[in-house]
């Protein structure tokens, strides 16, 4: 789909289910709790933080960090801000290809399953990799082209969603071309709790694999 249709799509889920999690088109609470109390534990401890939530929807996930970081959300769904707003962050409508944020603004740049629904996939990274400030972190979650499961589900998915889906090494590379380093990935296999980490971006074993994050460390220049 289009910008423009995943645009209405997210505004009409938000208009349905309101600041529910339901919203962001998770596969249930469950799966987003799971996948939210994983990848936030990886990341540790985090005070007095400059946050981007980008594609942040109804705020839900970057909302336990509320308290403790300033938060910024941005989306295209004006609908989904005005939750994430409720829930804390500073929300703006926002190109995540041409953010109105200056050069190395953030301390920690998120970016949880939005990549699947862009074109211009790198543009979008580039944007971040900007954003982010030297020695801090971009962490972009995704969906995994070599599951099993996925390959699957796009046999009976008649919507988009699993038209665009990344490899692991893929995503390392275009990390690395934009100046990260201390590469890490969190491998999550849905419907399991059961995650795991590390720095190899792929092995045999990982074809159960159904998403995954991946983050590195900004260089300093």
């Amino acid at each position: 789909m289009a910008n423009l249709s995943w645009k209405q799509y997210f505004d009409k889920r938000a208009e349905v289910h309101g600041a529910s999690v339901q919203s962001s088109d998770y596969y249930n609470e469950e799966s987003f709790f799971l996948q939210r109390n994983h990848t936030l534990g990886w990341l540790g401890e985090l005070h007095n933080k400059e946050i981007l939530d980008a594609g942040c929807g109804v705020g839900a996930f970057s909302e336990p960090l509320v308290g403790s970081n300033t938060v910024y959300g941005v989306d295209f769904s004006e609908r989904s801000l005005a939750f994430a707003a409720e829930r804390g962050l500073r929300t703006s409508s926002d190109d995540l290809t041409a953010l109105h944020f200056e050069e190395g603004k953030f301390d920690l740049v998120l970016c949880i399953g939005v990549i699947q629904l862009i074109e211009r996939y790198r543009a979008v990274i580039a944007e971040l990799a900007r954003v982010t400030k030297p020695g801090g972190t971009l962490l972009i979650e995704t969906l995994h082209r070599r599951s099993w499961q996925r390959k699957v589900l796009r046999l009976f998915e008649k919507t988009k969603k699993f038209d665009r889906m990344y490899a692991m090494d893929e995503l390392k590379k275009v990390l690395i071309e934009h100046g990260f380093e201390h590469i890490e990935f969190l491998k999550i296999y849905h419907p399991f709790s059961y995650v795991s980490k590390g720095s190899a971006e792929w092995n045999v074993h990982d074809r159960l694999c159904t998403s995954f994050a991946i983050k590195g460390s900004k260089k300093h220049v």
